[in-house]
């Protein structure tokens, strides 16, 4: 009688992950088959691929999953796999063996191997056992300090995810969270395959309520799977393919836009946002401003899972030492990011992590080793950035005073208990 060889589909291999978000494609050898050990570039070890190789690709998962051994390849380095896999909340289960293939009849059910064949495995933990990973979202703010947040979290074994793009908006920063829509049209039918300087025009469409944003280079999956770079600077977009193989694509018809670095809203969410809106306001609009920046923080809030308990830190707005922020001619925006930051305190209450009032401390020379001159000194009185603790004269923080406002973000998330 004939029978026919089933493959290893993700359901045998992956028994839980936090979000499906945070699978990643990576590229593999020809002919590489789902349970495979396959190479990750921001990892030491290899991960276990999901798939079957398709068109030089099989997809991971590098967050928060239980993997079940049985089905794949015993590694070489089972040890080290099994360490860092725990750092980054991956967790090992069964014992990896040469594994057969299901097997089904012509006209019968899926005949699995023997029980008497499989190795026992403990029965999987609980997902709340998972390691929680502390994910950056924002304007250049968390983009610097969630850079410097991997290092720092490094030594407590505790996962990074960055998602923070500088230069955005609060609208960007939603829509990192997966709660902005945006969906794109084209004119074309085909998204060709990616080589130097091939390119197609679409247009934005934003969802209701949502403020348009610029696209600067920024890498984004389209429908289910098109991965590409979009960029422009109104609804009107140049997307530029990242896949190999061209796809099909319906002429005026809407297509979803997500974020590639994007999700992650079931970790310890970290969110600053609403200082380029802020930068952007004059002295007609800013109280327009500010009820739409409190818009966008509360819709990225309520993103945050689990609902009933989310877990997040949200940072204030520091004023920069810059013309921009000249007292004597932008009254404004002092105002504007005053009454943002007590708005924020007085709504999120213990959830907040006030990096301004840090930024006009004297704890900050102390953690950092710096001594203030007497510019810095007024430049705190003032309640302005001290160029002392600033890069780029006045506007962000050098990298060693970021990665202490990341040792105080990682504390404010034990406080919390989140940790």
């Amino acid at each position: 009688m004939r029978t026919e060889v089933l493959g290893v589909g993700i359901g045998d291999i992956l028994k839980f992950e936090a979000t499906a978000l945070t699978r990643v494609k990576v590229k593999v050898p020809d002919g590489t088959r789902a349970g495979d050990w396959v190479n990750f570039s921001l990892r030491d070890n290899k991960l276990v691929a999901l798939t079957d190789e398709q068109d030089g690709y099989a997809l991971v998962q590098p967050h928060n999953c239980i993997i079940d051994l049985r089905y794949c390849a015993k590694p070489e380095n089972i040890t080290d796999i099994l360490q860092q896999g725990d750092r980054f909340g991956i967790q090992y289960i069964g014992a990896p063996v040469e594994h057969e293939r299901h097997t089904v009849m012509p006209s019968g059910p899926v005949i699995p191997p023997k029980e008497a064949e499989r190795p026992v495995a403990p029965p999987p933990s609980p997902p709340s056992a998972l390691k929680r990973s502390l994910n950056f979202f924002g304007d250049s703010t968390n983009a610097r300090i969630g850079g410097q947040a991997v290092s720092v979290a490094a030594a407590e074994n505790l996962p990074v995810v960055n998602n923070a793009q500088g230069g955005s908006l609060a609208a960007y920063a939603l829509m990192s969270m997966n709660g902005s829509p945006v969906e794109v049209t084209f004119k074309v039918d085909t998204i060709p395959a990616k080589a130097n300087g091939v390119m197609v025009d679409g247009e934005l469409v934003y969802g209701e309520g949502v403020t348009p944003f610029s696209m600067h280079s920024t890498v984004v999956i389209i429908g289910d799977d098109i991965e590409a770079v979009m960029t422009g600077q109104t609804a009107n977009i140049k997307v530029i393919p990242r896949d190999s193989q061209a796809h099909s694509v319906v002429p005026g018809k809407k297509y979803p836009v997500r974020l590639k670095n994007s999700g992650g809203v079931d970790g310890i969410c970290v969110l600053a946002t609403a200082k380029n809106d802020i930068n952007g306001a004059n002295i007609g609009n800013w109280q327009t401003v500010l009820e739409r920046i409190k818009g966008y923080v509360e819709k990225c809030i309520q993103q945050v899972q689990p609902k009933e308990s989310p877990r997040y830190i949200v940072l204030t707005v520091w004023a920069d030492n810059k013309p921009g922020w000249a007292k004597e001619n932008h009254p404004y925006r002092h105002q504007l990011k005053d009454q943002f930051n007590n708005w924020l305190k007085s709504k999120y209450g213990n959830n907040v992590f006030d990096i301004e009032q840090y930024i006009l401390s004297d704890q900050i020379w102390t953690d950092s080793g710096l001594t203030p001159n007497e510019a810095d000194k007024k430049a705190q009185t003032d309640g302005v950035m001290p160029l002392s603790l600033s890069q780029d004269g006045g506007a962000h923080l050098l990298p060693a005073v970021e990665a202490k406002v990341a040792e105080r973000i990682i504390a404010k998330a034990k406080e919390l208990r989140y940790l």
